[in-house]
């Protein structure tokens, strides 16, 4: 997900395997929603680290809590 935007390349695989199984489906057009959740969150900060707990509030902004 690196190559598609700078937001994932410090988020670990087994987040990214995570957010695909609940969110993404292995869909790249599905992907778009977190990321524009994830880079709204994440404005202003110098350097913001995606994790399990911030995927989960970006999850739970989409689709309710999981």
């Amino acid at each position: 997900m690196a190559a598609f935007h700078p937001l994932w390349e410090d988020v670990s695989e087994d987040d990214v395997a995570w957010l695909d199984e609940h969110v993404g489906h292995g869909n790249f057009r599905t992907w778009a929603k977190p990321t524009s959740h994830l880079t709204a969150e994440s404005y202003g900060r110098s350097r913001a680290v995606v994790d399990r707990r911030l995927l989960e509030q970006a999850c739970a902004r989409l689709m309710g809590p999981l």
